[in-house]
């Protein structure tokens, strides 16, 4: 198995922010009836926290 290559704290950051975002979207969605569009969001959210998980098992490395 190769090595992970060394991940950024703004990387995880930029991940968590980006789950908040959707999670807000995904209810927004919710309330304005669009089972089709919030079904969507709920995959993207699910590879989103799979790149978080990923990202957790990566060596980190300090910001110059």
């Amino acid at each position: 198995m190769r090595r992970l290559a060394p991940a950024k704290p703004k990387t995880k950051r930029q991940i968590d922010e980006a789950l908040q975002l959707m999670r807000r979207a995904r209810k927004l969605l919710r309330e304005a009836g669009a089972p089709k569009a919030t079904q969507k969001i709920n995959y993207a959210i699910s590879s989103a926290e799979g790149a978080r998980r990923h990202c957790d098992r990566r060596p980190m490395i300090s910001e110059l």
